[in-house]
């Protein structure tokens, strides 16, 4: 539980196209265009639309319909007090990464050659 960095404008993926998800033995990747991307090493909540429920998924994932919302522009992004970073995207799409490890980070963001560490 690192916090979500103060230098960093959630507001940055804000009409970027989701392009890209991938996983890992320890890791959900979402990449972006315009250079950016995150990589979950922890929960990771998100909705397909406004009438699905909400799914939590945590590494290693064994199926997932996070994909569905490849080709989606992010509408809104927020930070919140309890480190976690909410991306709604166009069609009702909600991914959202928590900061809900003690030891050790959660999430990584990547925006234009800098990283940050939640």
């Amino acid at each position: 539980m690192h916090g979500f960095p103060s230098d960093l404008d959630p507001a940055v993926f804000c009409g970027r196209e989701l392009q890209l998800v991938s996983f890992t033995s320890n890791t959900v990747h979402l990449s972006f265009d315009g250079d950016a991307s995150i990589t979950a090493e922890s929960t990771v909540l998100y909705q397909v639309d406004d009438t699905s429920a909400l799914v939590q998924q945590v590494p290693p994932v064994a199926a997932s319909a996070l994909m569905a919302l490849v080709g989606r522009r992010v509408c809104a992004a927020t930070s919140n007090p309890d480190g976690s970073l909410r991306l709604q995207l166009e069609g009702g799409g909600i991914i959202t990464c928590l900061d809900d490890s003690k030891d050790y980070e959660s999430y990584h963001v990547r925006v234009g050659g800098q990283e940050f560490h939640v």
